[in-house]
């Protein structure tokens, strides 16, 4: 996918920092670094990520994921019958640095053949760095 993460980019902020911090060491950090963390910071975009569990709790195994990424022309489908998910628990995404914005309703269990809706819906963010 063209415009990846932050882990395919040439130069994250967190290099930035550590070459920023010798420039200031060295005397040499001026307006053309400000304008380089500028650009780096515009570049980060929210990664939505749709998780449909079996029960409210964030423990609970994942039973169909939908992953929409920034990039014009992105289309995402969630399709149940997906053998490979990419977390098995909410609480798994969570590790790995994606943030709840939306936890499903507390309402009892139900059986979802009785309605339209495939589990308990979780919805995480996720910035990160993407380059057009």
């Amino acid at each position: 996918m063209s415009g990846k993460t932050a882990a395919s980019q040439a130069e994250s902020f967190e290099s930035w920092v550590a070459k920023a911090r010798r420039k200031v060491e060295e005397g040499t950090f001026g307006p053309p670094d400000l304008d380089r963390l500028v650009s780096l910071r515009n570049r980060t975009r929210q990664r939505l990520l749709y998780l449909h569990a079996g029960s409210p709790s964030i423990y609970s195994d994942v039973v169909a994921a939908a992953l929409h990424e920034p990039v014009a022309g992105s289309i995402t489908e969630i399709d149940p019958m997906e053998p490979e998910l990419p977390y098995e628990t909410v609480h798994d995404a969570i590790v790995d640095g994606w943030r709840v914005i939306h936890f499903p309703s507390q309402q009892a269990f139900f059986d979802d053949r009785e309605i339209d809706v495939i589990g308990y819906e979780f919805i995480l963010e996720k910035r990160e760095d993407y380059r057009d």
